[in-house]
């Protein structure tokens, strides 16, 4: 009986929150294109780094050849002997071959040593180590072509190498990535990002889930609710007043009855007491018909010292001993000054298809007659 006709709030908070999920998956989505590309560069670019590093390291054991006893060829070999065992990063590797094509190191395919692969071609038909020796004498570059990965020699796949010249010992040297490899790193990221951005998204919205339910309770609260007395507000009973003439109407044996209650000379009150009392007054009787009234009950404060209470009862009977229950106990309530605390009460039963605002003028009406009748009393119309 006591249902809050509010609006969507739910509902709209989880479009925002959809809203915002699905923004944030399309901007981190274009930021993964511009990231994509990026890293793809990068990884070009750390296979150039690498190749002048080899070629660095190259061109310290020649000048060992150069001052020292040792050979140019003993030179060579550690050289070689150095890079084969070099590892730029994981499953990568360097070979070395001369200006003629000829193999001169490749730690994964030693079969190819020795031999001359100038008309060797990739599947799109690129003679491709006469393409790094052109790179190579030019001044290093890339080079986009497919091969072989090491343990699965039956199989090519994209890759992209950076060659270089060491030109004292004709020598090209290159590495490179399969970028196959680098989007399979590039779609890990993606995927940790979307679960860490899902994740924060799933925190911030239980997060903000309570937050809103806490604070749409207190909005409720606020907007329904008499801040003072604890009680529902007059707005709240126009608002629900219409669940309670849906049921009194269905159902055939309860009717439905309004309380209008009334305290006493409330205005002496607050003129001899200060309005402070007043407020404590006001809030003491509110306490008393909550805990004395049905949580199915409607208890409003109408306005001032007026309270309205909304009810089902089979027969008059047990509403008018309520309503002398509520009497009694406000009559018995203590406060700082040593006052005669007593409430009117007028009490009148809904007539059949009656409107709401009719029955409370008929319970406004008795609320009159109970002050002409002295006060500190109920008046019905039976």
């Amino acid at each position: 009986m006591k249902g809050y006709r509010s609006s969507n709030i739910g509902q709209q908070f989880g479009l925002m929150s959809m809203l915002s999920l699905i923004s944030m998956l399309l901007l981190f989505y274009l930021f993964y294109s511009a990231f994509s590309d990026t890293f793809y560069e990068e990884k070009k670019q750390d296979s150039r780094d690498l190749t002048t590093s080899a070629i660095s390291m190259i061109e310290g054991f020649y000048k060992l050849s150069q001052t020292s006893d040792m050979t140019e060829l003993e030179a060579q070999q550690l050289a070689l002997y150095a890079l084969k065992f070099s590892r730029s990063f994981h499953d990568g590797y360097y070979w070395v071959n001369d200006s003629h094509a000829n193999m001169v190191m490749h730690p994964e395919r030693p079969d190819l040593m020795g031999i001359n692969l100038a008309k060797v071609q990739d599947t799109n038909g690129l003679f491709l180590f006469s393409e790094f020796v052109r790179e190579a004498h030019k001044g290093g570059g890339w080079v986009d072509y497919y091969w072989t990965k090491p343990g699965v020699e039956r199989e090519v796949f994209h890759k992209v190498s950076y060659v270089a010249l060491f030109e004292p010992w004709d020598w090209v040297v290159g590495t490179g990535v399969y970028l196959d490899e680098v989007e399979a790193k590039n779609n890990r990221l993606f995927i940790q990002s979307i679960e860490l951005i899902v994740a924060a998204f799933l925190v911030m919205a239980i997060v903000s889930v309570l937050w809103a339910k806490r604070s749409t309770t207190l909005i409720r609260d606020l907007a329904i609710k008499d801040p003072l007395t604890g009680l529902y507000s007059r707005r709240y009973l126009n608002e629900t007043e219409g669940s309670y003439l849906s049921q009194d109407k269905r159902n055939r044996h309860q009717h439905l009855y309004v309380m209008f209650l009334d305290i006493d000379h409330f205005k002496k009150l607050n003129d001899n007491y200060g309005h402070r009392f007043g407020d404590d007054v006001l809030h003491a009787v509110g306490q008393v018909l909550l805990q004395h009234t049905r949580p199915e009950d409607l208890c409003v404060r109408y306005g001032g010292e007026e309270f309205v209470i909304l009810t089902l009862a089979g027969d008059m009977e047990p509403v008018r001993f309520l309503a002398e229950r509520l009497r009694a106990e406000i009559n018995r309530l203590e406060f700082a000054y040593e006052i005669d605390l007593t409430i009117s009460v007028g009490l009148a039963e809904r007539g059949h298809e009656e409107s709401m605002a009719s029955v409370l003028n008929r319970a406004d009406q008795y609320l009159y007659e109970a002050k002409e009748s002295g006060r500190d009393c109920v008046v019905s119309e039976s």
